[in-house]
């Protein structure tokens, strides 16, 4: 699946490489889908901020832990045994506090009632913009593939020739940026 959204632009990457010509434009383009992906996927969440609908059971519970974070807001909440989420069931919005940055709704007083799939939320959530330490990570590992690709590298960390051995480099992230990508990570429950 692709990345929803480049976590990187191509006039950041080529100044960070110092790369001045657009002789490596198209691949380095390539690289940022790439590594965009690669990122969503570690993390296990999207990042664009959009529209997103969810259905929950309110299993007599005072708080939701929506799927998707930050939330940036809460556009309805219906808590609706009967499913029909009219404008009957909506909950006033003075009635729940929202927690962007863990996705959280919580009710401010009672509980969502005890059925299935009877609470309908719809919310906006994600980044309108990269995060700068989300970009730079994306910066750096696009630059690392591009290094080794400029150096020849065919995913070999390590060959000996005599009783031949040779040894892959199986995980091509570089530290630092799983240093911060592992503050992205979504929690799987």
């Amino acid at each position: 699946m692709a990345a929803s959204m480049d976590l990187a632009i191509l006039a950041d990457v080529k100044n960070y490489l110092g790369e001045t010509g657009s002789d490596h434009d198209a691949l380095l383009e390539a690289l940022i889908d790439r590594v965009s992906e690669a990122v969503e996927t570690y993390c296990g969440r999207r990042f664009k901020q959009e529209t997103v609908t969810e259905y929950h059971d309110g299993r007599g519970r005072s708080r939701l832990a929506l799927r998707r974070r930050p939330v940036a807001s809460v556009t309805s909440l219906h808590d609706d045994l009967d499913r029909a989420y009219t404008d009957e069931e909506i909950v006033d919005p003075d009635d729940y506090t929202f927690y962007p940055d863990e996705g959280i709704v919580e009710l401010d007083a009672g509980v969502f009632q005890d059925g299935l799939r009877n609470v309908k939320v719809v919310y906006v959530a994600g980044y309108a913009t990269v995060p700068a330490d989300l970009a730079h990570a994306a910066i750096v590992w696009v630059a690392a593939i591009f290094h080794r690709a400029q150096q020849g590298g065919d995913g070999f960390a390590q060959e000996r020739v005599e009783a031949y051995s040779a040894r892959f480099e199986t995980e091509p992230m570089p530290a630092a940026v799983r240093g911060i990508l592992d503050a992205y990570g979504e929690v799987a429950v």
